[in-house]
């Protein structure tokens, strides 16, 4: 048996548009800004958070709960780069930018996106920029909140 590792086999863009979140097209993916480079090797922080619904009835002995509604908490922790023209995170996660956040998993992270390809797409809203305090023998960073403002498909598929 051997490990399924993420080394490399992330895939993480930003894109403009996406016609239809559940079957984005390989042109709209690859269209976008490939951040994967910039991201620390820590730094895609995607936090499903399901609310408890209480659903113990006056006759019972136990409580109990069902699963209620999913919050999608998410955040990219990114590398600033000493070349303006190079500094692509900052540059595309900037205050307010409407956009989607594709990651695809468990391929190799220079492979094009192709029909077939199953993604996760989250459709947000960048937050400000949050700069991190300097740290000894550490890249400069910021921290990227993103706003899920519309239910995500995490299960998508890419079409042709």
């Amino acid at each position: 048996m051997a490990d399924l590792l993420g080394d490399g086999n992330v895939k993480v863009t930003f894109c403009l548009t996406i016609a239809d979140i559940s079957s984005p097209t390989a042109t709209e993916c690859n269209a976008g800004v490939d951040l994967q480079t910039v991201i620390t090797k820590d730094g895609l922080n995607i936090s499903p958070e399901q609310a408890a619904v209480d659903n113990t009835a006056l006759a019972s002995r136990d409580e109990t709960e069902d699963a209620g509604t999913v919050k999608y908490s998410l955040e990219l922790t990114v590398k600033r780069q000493e070349d303006s023209v190079d500094d692509i995170g900052w540059n595309t996660l900037v205050d307010r930018q409407l956009g989607y956040l594709v990651v695809r998993r468990n391929r190799p992270h220079e492979d094009a996106y192709q029909a077939g390809d199953p993604v996760e797409v989250y459709p947000v809203r960048c937050g400000r920029p949050n700069m991190q305090p300097p740290e000894l023998n550490a890249a400069q960073r910021f921290v990227s909140k993103l706003f899920n403002h519309t239910a995500p498909d995490t299960a998508a598929e890419v079409a042709a």
